[in-house]
């Protein structure tokens, strides 16, 4: 009797295995090191990646410094210290610059078995951010002054000491933001699920909208400081208030990119699926054909199009815009001396 597992339990257990344990990275031997083309100016690093924490911390340097658990893209005609040279594509980081602009990107054959990963990076300090994480991953940002953007999926996202400005958009996960001197641009924090704490110097001018469906609103400015107006949004009767209407249309917007990020982690986990069960049956082509195996994307929660809670108010007389929003969690206002 044949005891061989079947090419279908041998995919199954495959795919089990990249799905439920971290594939052991090895750390490279050495920082990676690139400049920016006209360091006169204010550099953009920008990063694009599966899954992975992040922490990029501003310095006085002049210099992008990555350290990471996987190993720098090497060519392939180059060879290790045991005298051989690899064939196939490993998953390892590319990091490159071109006018001005760093980038740093997963590179390798299987770009989801990176999961895991940790990226320590140095920047200039005035150095712009766009930071994106497909499917999860803690971001940890600190010290920087130019302008920050960041885009996750699930991961608490902390910004300390930063100067700038700030727009953050998360789909699960806590969001933390600490100015150490008052924003000189439009900040922009929501979170669907998740907390908001947003830390301000007490001097800070500032026009304010803060909205919740499922969360309190909190903050430690005194009334002296900090002039609001809410609205109730619950009733039907505001349903078609222009306040109604704009929490509605960011709860849409917000729903909107959590479907299209989940459909493009369907792709990639349905392509991985299918290209395993062809590799297995080639290896054992006298073993039945796997099914093909479509993976559907969770339908995404309703919501009511109208509800929660709209704040506005002028802090310290008015000024930069401050937008704060959260689905499912409370939003804390804090002044920080």
């Amino acid at each position: 009797m044949n005891t061989a597992p079947s090419t279908f339990l041998r995919a199954a257990l495959v795919l089990l295995t990249l799905a439920c344990t971290t594939v052991s990275l090895t750390a490279s031997d050495k920082a990676s090191r690139i400049k920016f083309s006209d360091p006169a100016k204010p550099g953009l690093l920008k990063l694009s990646l599966p899954w992975a924490d992040v922490k990029i911390t501003g310095t006085d340097g002049d210099e992008v410094v990555v350290t990471s658990t996987l190993a720098q893209k090497q060519t392939k005609h180059q060879i290790d210290k045991d005298g051989f040279r690899r064939l196939d594509d490993d998953v390892t980081f590319e990091l490159n610059e071109k006018n001005n602009v760093v980038t740093l990107a997963i590179a390798g054959e299987h770009h989801w078995s990176s999961h895991g990963t940790e990226f320590t990076i140095q920047v200039p300090r005035n150095t712009n951010l766009i930071v994106r994480t497909q499917a999860g991953g803690n971001i940890t940002i600190k010290n920087i002054d130019g302008d920050i953007d960041v885009n996750g999926m699930n991961g608490e996202i902390s910004l300390t000491d930063i100067g700038s400005s700030a727009v953050v958009n998360t789909m699960n996960g806590e969001v933390v933001a600490t100015f150490r001197r008052a924003p000189t641009k439009p900040v922009s924090i929501t979170s669907m699920n998740g907390e908001i704490d947003l830390r301000l110097p007490a001097d800070t001018k500032a026009n304010l909208r803060l909205r919740t469906h499922n969360g309190s609103v909190r903050t430690n400015f005194g009334e002296d400081a900090l002039v609001t107006k809410t609205v109730d949004l619950r009733g039907p009767s505001d349903a078609t208030s222009p306040e109604a209407q704009e929490v509605a249309l960011a709860v849409r917007e917000a729903l909107q990119t959590a479907r299209e990020v989940v459909r493009e982690v369907v792709r990639e986990v349905s392509s991985e699926i299918n290209r395993v069960s062809e590799e297995m049956d080639q290896v054992a082509p006298a073993a039945p054909a796997a099914p093909r195996i479509t993976v559907r994307a969770p339908r995404a929660p309703k919501y009511p199009s109208h509800g929660g809670k709209s704040i506005t108010g002028a802090l310290n007389g008015g000024g930069v815009d401050i937008s704060l929003s959260s689905m499912n969690g409370s939003i804390t206002l804090r002044k920080t001396n």
